[in-house]
């Protein structure tokens, strides 16, 4: 700065400290982590009206606010079958199954194979790897007839069907509940329909050898039946210190066993068979409720879980129509629960829950109160009313898009 005064001098000086300090809060501006808002495509949602019936899958940037609408946005689907994985779309209908991509507001086919029925039982192996159930398996003492496929490639890499529990002569069915992989081993919750199409009074476990498939161990446990749900769209397992805890079906939508209580069986790690020494007995808490579907994996032993509401539910058709279904919160180790201050919620087949980084997102369709994602959050339990969902009669399933 020669041959310039020192007034002038500690003037440029502070022109100077005054640009870079613009320029750093610019920097730091910058750099500040963009607002979630509604317009994105993080998290699916799907719902349905039933005037004419009608599925649509819409897209949101954020569960936390603001609002999404179907008018006009959604993009109608047709199956109950929803795997969304690294960025595609999954589903099985029409004895196909297909990979979609989803860009601007539109489903656009990558692929489709043919596969035998339309089961939504299912279970990923790795990111890449889907086990399906296929249609109801034939031959001698048939458990689980499936395929495994290969998303990246669409293509089958292995199928066949696992065997070795007889059906009796006057019984109508076997119905898988449950799949989960764990520490190498394959676990398949099953039960079997009598002739009055009733759940047996009990609950069976395949454990199979994975990868190979091999060594099927067969065990029984009396205490409760049906170990899962109508197709494992519908979780029914979490697993916690490498055992897993596998929910019972009992009640009038599906199991229809009176007899036996809803509970919770576990599998310590590794192990063939229910443990003897566990039994979280659900009905024994709630009255004698046997009306429990879904469970969604909180962390550190706990789990959220859904019950029907046995005053409310005087005809079938309250399971889909009626609010009825309270949310609780399991303690798997203590074996106690504790109720969500939520508005009560309709819908059986549903999966309206996300869980990630500590909270939980759930979808509540209310009849009175509208169709909200509320966040819960894990350590407080403090819960906050979210994303307004528009132009549907009910939402049956969110999740993040890139899963």
């Amino acid at each position: 700065m020669k041959g310039l005064n020192k007034t002038t001098c500690l003037s440029i000086m502070a022109a100077l400290g005054s640009l870079f300090a613009m320029s750093a809060c610019s920097d730091k501006d910058n750099t500040e982590p963009i607002p979630e808002t509604p317009e994105g495509d993080e998290f699916m949602i799907v719902g349905g009206v039933n005037n004419p019936s009608t599925l649509y899958l819409l897209t949101s940037g954020t569960l936390s606010e603001g609002s999404v609408t179907s008018v006009g946005n959604g993009v109608e689907t047709t199956s109950w079958s929803r795997w969304f994985k690294n960025g595609f779309y999954y589903k099985r209908t029409n004895g196909k199954f297909a990979k979609y991509k989803y860009e601007n507001k539109a489903l656009t086919t990558v692929a489709e194979i043919p596969v035998t029925g339309n089961s939504v039982t299912y279970a990923w192996l790795d990111d890449k790897t889907l086990m399906l159930e296929n249609a109801s398996p034939t031959g001698t003492d048939p458990i689980f007839s499936y395929s495994i496929i290969n998303v990246e490639t669409m293509a089958v890499t292995k199928s066949g069907t696992i065997t070795g529990q007889a059906i009796g002569k006057t019984d109508n069915d076997l119905s898988v509940g449950s799949l989960v992989l764990r520490n190498n081993k394959l676990y398949i919750g099953f039960s079997i329909f009598n002739a009055d199409w009733n759940v047996t009074d009990t609950a069976y476990l395949a454990a199979v050898n994975y990868p190979a498939l091999d060594k099927v161990t067969i065990s029984k446990d009396t205490r409760s039946t049906y170990p899962g749900a109508i197709g494992s769209d519908l979780p029914s397992t979490v697993t916690y210190n490498n055992n897993v805890y596998f929910l019972t079906n009992t009640g009038d939508r599906w199991g229809i066993n009176a007899k036996k209580p809803s509970a919770i069986y576990r599998v310590s790690n590794g192990k063939d068979s229910f443990d003897t020494d566990y039994f979280y007995d659900l009905s024994a808490v709630s009255s004698g409720n046997r009306e429990y579907y879904g469970l969604w994996d909180l962390g550190n032993g706990k789990a959220l879980t859904r019950m029907g509401r046995t005053d409310l539910l005087k005809t079938f058709e309250d399971y889909t129509a009626t609010d009825v279904f309270e949310y609780y919160v399991l303690d798997l180790v203590t074996k106690t629960r504790t109720k969500l201050n939520l508005p009560l919620d309709k819908g059986v087949r549903t999966s309206p829950v996300w869980v990630e980084n500590g909270k939980a997102y759930i979808a509540v369709s209310s009849s009175t109160e509208g169709h909200f994602v509320y966040t819960y959050d894990i350590a407080s339990g403090a819960i906050v009313k979210g994303l307004e969902i528009k132009g549907l009669d009910y939402v049956n399933w969110i999740s993040r898009f890139n899963d």
